[in-house]
């Protein structure tokens, strides 16, 4: 298994995973509980609207009009850990929100910090690296819902981008991922969405951790032309101020260090800066 996660992780820049242990009823409620948000009046929605990057629950909106590059999503992030500090915050129509997004959102991170030995396992370190600093780290949590598109549209969900965390994990309720293929021809490839699989992303500080022996991935969002989609990330961090630097094992005279320390509260900087190169450019060496 390590060695499969390590080539996945080298060279696909993602994998999935199947037998996660989080059952359906819990997939489907918190993806029911997200759904009957965002089709919520935007009256309540508009409650939690914010330009604040860093505010712990935070609603926005995108909309399209057809513009080709443009793009069409509404977003609501909610930070989940510990989440007994959190989640009194989060909304509370529907009523079930809470609960069971709550319940998911407790599970993955479980699940996460898992996962996350298995990986450190496969750089080469210790299966408990970094647990503890995980296990106290930050969970944020975004939904995001596209609507229904024209099959001719070139609206985006998601503009290209790789993400912040050390590792994420993406459920979707219909395909609409999508990879950038350095090994053919910078191409984009569709990758389905299987029901109630999670998608396991390399994220910027992973890259950084490892030295470069994981890439974070350029991924995009599509829009379906059959149906709305939601899905939900959840990226687990480091606290907000920890840095993450390359492990001082993966650091040699054939290695030099390809990085400098970073962290979660430099990227939300960086995300709310007029800085044009992408935030993994600005930590190389």
């Amino acid at each position: 298994m390590l060695q499969t996660i390590h080539d996945a992780c080298q060279n696909k820049v993602f994998f999935q995973v199947v037998n996660h242990g989080i059952s359906q009823r819990v997939i489907d409620d918190a993806l029911g509980s997200l759904s009957n948000f965002f089709e919520s009046a935007m009256e309540e929605k508009k409650i939690f609207l914010s330009d604040d990057v860093k505010k712990p629950v935070r609603f926005g909106t995108s909309r399209s009009n057809g513009d080709a590059g443009k793009v069409s999503r509404d977003f609501i992030k909610l930070y989940a850990n510990p989440i007994e500090d959190w989640i009194g915050l989060w909304p509370h129509d529907p009523t079930d929100f809470r609960e069971n997004v709550g319940k998911y959102a407790s599970e993955v991170r479980r699940l996460g910090i898992d996962i996350m030995g298995a990986v450190t396992e496969s750089l080469g370190l210790s299966p408990t690296y970094l647990r503890n600093s995980l296990e106290q780290g930050m969970h944020i949590l975004v939904a995001n819902t596209y609507p229904q598109c024209s099959p001719t549209s070139k609206i985006l969900g998601l503009p290209p981008h790789t993400d912040h965390s050390i590792i994420t994990f993406l459920l979707e309720s219909t395909s609409g991922l999508e990879i950038m293929d350095f090994t053919d021809s910078s191409a984009w490839k569709s990758i389905p969405a299987v029901k109630s699989t999670l998608k396991v992303i390399v994220g910027n500080h992973l890259e950084v951790l490892g030295n470069g022996m994981y890439k974070s991935v350029f991924h995009r969002a599509t829009p379906s032309p059959r149906l709305s989609r939601v899905s939900v990330a959840s990226f687990l961090s480091l606290r907000m101020g920890e840095t993450v630097e390359p492990a001082v094992e993966l650091v040699d005279e054939e290695h030099p260090q390809k990085y400098r320390a970073t962290s979660l509260d430099e990227f939300f900087n960086h995300l709310s800066s007029n800085e044009e190169r992408p935030y993994i450019d600005c930590l190389k060496i």
